[in-house]
């Protein structure tokens, strides 16, 4: 809709509202990487080069943070802009999706604090639509889909793959999830293929955005040269 591009845009020029939003996104980061993520780095003793995959929800904001205000600047980056729409999506989609099974399992729908179930989903709702919203931004390129796709693959090898000794399930950095049941991996298995889905959904389709604008570019017939006089 074009309102809602209109809106992004006028946010985008505001310093005041671009400033704060950057300043939001930056806050999620912190919080979210200390409250949800903070004991775990030390309990699974993750090697360092797997840290940047690790945080995905918090580094989600924090790149749109980032994006957001190099827009405002005048320093765009597409493929930024495309990594953390994506980031955005993705990561919106999986804990809205975890929390939706979650419930379905236990019926345990508790208010409890700001990690409690109902705030994580909508936080993360809000996550999904700020994807959606720098989506606009994205303009198709195969080298910015492929450099994207590879990022996600590799957070998911790092979240599932068996690379984590001694983790339960053999299964490799996944972010901590509550039990059900007294299983830690209950849930393990499908949200494995959720994030599988969501690195193949959307950036295959911005891949095939990507290659058929090419495709329209190629088959555009070259300008005519002026003859010389």
């Amino acid at each position: 809709m074009r309102w809602i591009r209109t809106l992004s845009d006028w946010v985008i020029c505001t310093p005041a509202l671009a400033w704060s939003a950057f300043g939001a996104c930056v806050f999620a980061f912190v919080f979210g990487t200390v409250g949800w993520y903070g004991s775990f780095f030390g309990e699974v003793n993750a090697p360092l080069w797997a840290y940047p995959f690790i945080p995905d929800c918090p580094l989600a904001a924090l790149m749109f943070g980032i994006a957001f205000i190099l827009m405002h600047l005048n320093r765009t980056s597409n493929l930024l802009n495309q990594l953390a729409a994506v980031f955005c999506i993705k990561y919106g989609v999986w804990t809205m999706s975890f929390w939706a099974l979650y419930w379905a399992r236990t019926g345990d729908i508790e208010l409890s604090g700001v990690f409690s179930g109902p705030v994580m989903f909508v936080t993360h709702l809000g996550l999904t639509i700020m994807g959606l919203l720098l989506l606009q931004y994205v303009r198709p390129g195969v080298r910015d889909s492929l450099l994207t796709f590879g990022w996600f693959v590799l957070s998911d090898i790092v979240d599932y793959a068996p690379i984590a000794p001694g983790r339960w399930g053999g299964y490799g950095y996944y972010p901590p999830l509550p039990w059900i049941n007294g299983d830690p991996v209950a849930l393990v298995p499908a949200m494995m293929w959720n994030a599988i889905v969501m690195t193949w959904l959307p950036n295959g389709l911005l891949l095939i955005r990507a290659l058929s604008h090419r495709h329209k570019v190629a088959k555009q017939p070259a300008p005519a040269r002026a003859s010389a006089r």
